[in-house]
Formats: structure tokens, C-alpha cells, sequence
């Protein structure tokens, strides 16, 4: 809104982060939905590797939810010293536990017969109902903010908008497996691309109380770049 630079690094780590909390959302979706519908060991197994995107979070941020960390200019801390290591490890570790659930889950005849075709959103009905994010994107839109806002770093990065068009249980399901893979490829060229340099914009400290007024209101509004679908 008031065209602040954030410094590079400050944007692959702020990428970096967002792509994390994605798989940590996936993740948290994903546990509770299959002790739903009558699968109980893959909820263990996907809550394991969701402590483990916490244990990020703790040692990046001080914090494993709530995080605070982002700031107007920046992030609030540099990444410590060790955490791309262990982040890299993770990903790698990660990517072996997503092919572990497509295993249990996703060619698995009784999971099979009670998500398909269950549940159907048209996309019609998912624009006109306001839907976003994976549950859009598996009614057959392909829209994600990412690459329609072009914000932060993202366009720097490989990586592609994952879609279904089939709307029902099966094909939610599957945006979010193939989402969190996606994710990991994002980290992991973040982390092997980042660069030096500062973590915060030092000019950006507050807004200036008479030249800057309106951003100190608290009835400022907030405009978007882009509409929806």
C-alpha cells in the first residue's frame, strides 16, 4: 500500500515461512478428515510430521503458533544459525512421509469409495459462494494468489498452480497432497537461492504521524490488486 521495500532476503524468508505454515494448515486438514471418514493410523503418522513444521516455527521464531514474526519492511529476526540445514532436512524427510500417505491413502480401495464422487462443488458454485484457496481449485478453477497477486518472491521460483476439476471429496484431497509437495519445491529453491543481506527495511520503523495520518487511522481500508475470479 505505501510501496515499502522489503529487502530480498527478507522475502525469501517470509516465502519460506508461508510455504511451511500451507503445509502445516494441509496437514491439520488432512489428520482430522481421515479419522472422519474411518482411517485412524495415517492421523498419527500426518500429526508426527506437522510437530516437526512446528519445530521450525520454534526455532525461527521463538513461537510454535502465533508467530509474530513478520513486520512491516521485514521479518522480526534472522533465520538462527543451523535452520536452512535443518530445514532442508525436512524437506527431504517430508517428501518420503507424502509418498508414505499416498501409499496408505490415496490407492486405497475402502478411502476410494467414500470420497468419490462425494460432496461435488461445481465451479460455478464455488465462485458464487465464495469459496478460495484448495476448495476453488478443485471445482476446476485455476486461480491462486501466488501467481495472480505476484507477491513477495514467488515468481522467482518453479512451481505450478495444482487444480482438479472433478469438485468432489477425492479431488480436495488431492489438491492438498500435491500442494504440499509443491510447497517443498518452493522451500527448498528458497532455501538453496537465499541471499544475503539485511532482514528488515531499518527506514520503515513507524509511519510519520502528520505525513502518513491516514495509515495510523484505524479506519484505513485495505484495497486489492487484483478480483476475484
Amino acid at each position: 500500500l505505501r510501496n515499502i521495500q522489503v529487502p530480498k532476503r527478507a522475502s525469501y524468508i517470509r516465502v519460506i515461512l508461508l510455504e511451511l505454515s500451507r503445509i502445516a494448515s494441509h496437514l491439520l486438514w488432512l489428520g482430522p478428515f481421515m479419522a472422519d471418514i474411518g482411517a485412524q493410523t495415517p492421523f498419527f503418522y500426518i500429526f508426527r510430521e506437522r510437530e516437526l513444521v512446528y519445530d521450525l516455527f520454534e526455532a525461527a521464531t521463538g513461537m510454535r503458533m502465533m508467530h509474530n514474526y513478520f513486520r512491516i519492511g521485514g521479518v522480526a529476526a534472522d533465520l538462527p544459525h543451523g535452520w536452512i540445514d535443518k530445514c532442508l532436512d525436512f524437506c527431504d524427510y517430508f517428501l518420503t512421509g507424502v509418498a508414505e500417505y499416498q501409499k496408505l491413502i490415496t490407492r486405497n480401495p475402502i478411502f476410494l469409495e467414500r470420497v468419490e464422487g462425494v460432496g461435488i462443488i461445481g465451479g460455478e458454485e464455488a465462485i458464487n459462494w465464495g469459496l478460495s484457496g484448495p476448495m476453488l481449485r478443485a471445482s476446476g478453477i485455476q486461480w491462486d494468489l501466488r501467481k495472480v497477486d505476484h507477491y513477495e518472491c514467488y515468481d522467482e521460483f518453479d512451481w505450478e498452480v495444482q487444480w482438479q476439476k472433478e469438485g468432489d471429496s477425492l479431488a480436495r484431497y488431492l489438491i492438498l497432497i500435491s500442494e504440499m509437495t509443491e510447497s517443498i519445491k518452493i522451500i527448498q529453491q528458497a532455501l538453496e537461492g537465499i541471499p544475503g543481506g539485511p532482514y528488515e527495511n531499518l527506514e520503515i520503523r513507524c509511519f510519520d504521524r502528520v505525513r502518513d495520518l491516514q495509515w495510523n487511522d484505524f479506519e484505513y481500508r485495505f484495497i486489492t490488486k487484483k478480483p476475484s475470479p
